[in-house]
């Protein structure tokens, strides 16, 4: 009993969230549902707006309750609402259909649930077969394109309401014929309040906001008698509720003919609605999974989708996708799972019933504002960045073709429609993958006890390593991480063994990464960290153009980045790191190690040892100090303590550093022993202890104590032995 009043308050809260979403996306759904219908000019929302709420209530409550992903928000998309209105095009254009008359208007509608419900059994093929993966393999400069596309159709199909008009226009001198200038003020200014509303109070909901104040300023000016240069309002509804009898017309004569006639058009839409309501849903659910540290089933999202949409198009609704945005929304304000979607449909429900009267004063160039803001977010972010990439010099293969396919689908899909921009996206995905199946994307796969990193640890630490370095892989990615790659990168990553502590994958020779390379590189991070395997990006930095990328894909956002590394050098040494953690040795650069258990030192009897300590110099050098620079005499070693010290190269726009040595081992010694002078600089990377040990006061030892003497050059032999060794572990690896 005591749990029970926080489980009702609880499930209150997500119930409540869940129709606060619904109302903040209310401005869009009456939206698309113009643009699904605007063929019908005058009579668009008599029919669109009723198709778009049995839509949300009963297709969206059928997939609340069955999807599987962390927040199953089904609604119609722009995309889809487009390809309809191609449709309902075609069926307006049947010389058998009676123009402005409710029977003819059913008719048409018979016609566009047929696809509906066509659409829904296709998908639900697709997701019981397992091809739902396979709308991963859509390339990112495809999916660019065609969105770009739609982008730009969304924005030629509002001219007619924004300008007033209730009829199509043709882009030309003569589309502003007719034109009511306030109009396009009410929708553009609608819009203004929409990105006003996102850039100075991001958490409000903007679409309802401009929603509210751009019929507030329409009310305005017809209340100051301007009403003539204003356009439309959406106008009465028809009443009643959500029921499954779409179909019925089939025992119509008129209807089957209608079907008959146009059965191409119909199947050949439900097929693209398939796979653009499909690969929209699949994107979605990866975004979503990234947010909300989950994995979806495709097999039985898609099953779930399909039989939203079959339920959808009975009731006359308009096709769904898993919505990302809604979605996301959702988990953001930790109202994830079925309780927010299914009192958000109930919510709908509401609206329409109760609310259609209200609904039916509102503006269409309202509607045609807020509908420019969905198109000019619908554009793709990717682009913008290529022809910034293009700009700046860069001529890849990968980006010239990307650049290439993406003009190509969009003005494809802009000039002869979806369906031929489907056709065009399908051709050049054929294209692509096939080029990229003819490359491996792993150039090269090693342990790190192949090729280490270029840090010298102390004995202790390396004598750990020697036994751990196998439980750490290198893999060196090379040519395009994308759509065709992603997927098989992620089953690899996925196969490595249970006892892998850290996994570097080297992204310097990457030509391009794409949304779906992006996500599947988060997506497997967190998969991999939940198993206690760290995934470490080398070649990625947050000002460099694969951390822009991942970052622009909504990926890695969190800063600074703990697992991103300028090469695989670094990468490598913070594998093994990890290594050493996990087998319980100190890392601790700050630690001090006593000089008697050095490399220099070491097998030195305490006499012995009396006799050198002495003789050692200690030298104190802050972080980014230089011990030595190239070219200065090699007079002296070093034995460092504490700290870091690193020999890097010198006039490179990034220093390449050659060796980095660890506290409790000696550096500088091979320039003391041949006197040719340092042939690089050695830098303090953090503050630093070391103890200097002169060529002079060397000889002098070794004269006086030859048995000492011997001891401390067969130490440094040994030292520059392991050095070699892991020299030479490194150029095979390469080699290799």
């Amino acid at each position: 009993m005591g749990t029970s009043p926080s489980f009702d308050s609880g499930a209150f809260r997500l119930a409540w969230l869940g129709s606060v979403n619904a109302l903040t996306v209310i401005a869009v759904v009456l939206t698309l549902s113009l643009v699904a219908c605007a063929p019908l000019g005058a009579d668009a929302a008599r029919v669109g707006i009723p198709a778009a709420f049995a839509a949300v209530v009963a297709g969206g409550l059928a997939y609340a309750l069955s999807g599987t992903a962390a927040s199953p928000a089904g609604g119609p998309s722009s995309a889809t609402s487009l390809i309809v209105a191609g449709l309902v095009a075609e069926l307006v254009a049947d010389p058998a259909f009676a123009h402005g008359s409710a029977r003819g208007l059913r008719t048409i509608w018979f016609g566009v649930s047929a696809a509906v419900v066509l659409m829904g059994v296709l998908q639900a093929l697709v997701g019981a077969l397992g091809f739902g993966r396979l709308a991963r393999f859509v390339p990112r400069p495809v999916l660019a394109g065609f969105m770009n596309g739609v982008a730009l159709s969304i924005l030629i199909n509002q001219l007619p309401p924004l300008l007033g008009l209730k009829h199509a226009v043709d882009l030309g001198p003569s589309m502003f014929d007719g034109a009511r200038p306030l109009s396009l003020v009410v929708g553009l200014g609608t819009a203004a309040v929409y990105w006003l509303t996102r850039a100075f109070a991001p958490r409000a909901p903007a679409s309802l906001v401009a929603l509210v104040l751009g019929s507030l300023l329409y009310l305005a000016l017809t209340r100051a008698g301007f009403a003539p240069q204003l356009g439309s309002l959406i106008g009465a509804l028809p009443s009643g509720v959500v029921v499954p009898d779409a179909l019925l017309g089939l025992f119509d004569d008129d209807v089957r003919a209608l079907l008959v006639r146009h059965a191409h058009g119909i199947v050949v839409t439900a097929v693209v609605l398939m796979l653009i309501g499909t690969l929209e849903s699949m994107l979605a659910a990866l975004a979503i999974d990234q947010l909300a540290k989950t994995r979806h089933d495709p097999r039985r999202e898609l099953v779930s989708l399909g039989a939203a949409n079959v339920v959808s198009g009975l009731c006359g609704g308009l096709p769904l996708v898993l919505l990302r945005a809604r979605g996301l929304l959702l988990i953001e304000q930790r109202a994830a799972g079925r309780v927010p979607i299914v009192a958000g449909s109930l919510a709908f429900a509401a609206m329409y019933a109760f609310g259609a009267p209200v609904l039916a004063l509102l503006p269409v160039s309202v509607l045609a504002g807020i509908m420019v803001t969905i198109a000019v977010a619908l554009i793709d972010r990717w682009t913008p960045q290529l022809l910034r990439q293009m700009r700046a010099g860069e001529s890849s293969t990968e980006l010239r073709i990307s650049i290439f396919v993406i003009a190509a689908v969009c003005i494809v899909t802009v000039t002869l429609g979806f369906v031929w921009g489907v056709v065009a996206g399908v051709l050049l995905s054929m294209v692509i993958l096939i080029r990229s199946l003819n490359r491996s994307l792993v150039r090269s796969r090693c342990s790190a006890a192949e090729r280490p990193s270029r840090r010298v640890w102390s004995p202790p630490q390396a004598d750990a390593l020697r036994a751990a370095r196998g439980d750490a892989l290198v893999l060196e990615l090379e040519g395009a991480l994308f759509f065709g790659s992603a997927e098989r990168l992620q089953r690899e990553l996925d196969a490595a063994p249970a006892t892998t502590a850290a996994i570097v994958l080297d992204l310097r020779r990457v030509t391009t990464i794409d949304e779906s390379g992006a996500m599947v590189l988060q997506s497997t991070s967190d998969h991999l960290r939940g198993r206690g395997t760290a995934l470490l990006l080398a070649g990625v930095a947050a000002d460099e153009r694969h951390g822009r990328s991942l970052r622009a894909f909504g990926c890695f956002r969190d800063a600074p980045r703990a697992d991103w590394f300028a090469d695989a050098d670094h990468a490598t040494e913070a594998a093994e790191r990890l290594l050493l953690v996990r087998a319980g040795v100190s890392v601790d650069l700050r630690s001090t190690v006593p000089l008697e258990d050095c490399t220099l030192l070491s097998g030195l009897t305490p006499a012995q040892a009396s006799q050198v300590l002495p003789l050692l110099q200690r030298i104190e050098l802050g972080a980014g100090e230089r011990l030595f620079a190239e070219g200065d005499p090699g007079d002296r070693l070093f034995v460092l303590t504490e700290g870091s010290i690193s020999i890097v190269s010198r006039g490179a726009r990034a220093a390449q550093r050659f060796v980095s040595f660890s506290p409790g081992v000696m550096l500088g010694e091979l320039a003391m022993l041949d006197g040719r002078g340092r042939t690089a600089d050695a830098v303090a990377d953090v503050a630093s202890v070391l103890h200097a040990l002169s060529g002079a006061a060397f000889e002098r030892l070794a004269a006086a104590d030859p048995l000492l003497g011997t001891h401390l050059m067969r130490n440094i032999a040994l030292h520059l032995a392991d050095r070699l060794r892991s020299a030479g572990a490194v150029w095979q690896a390469s080699g290799a």
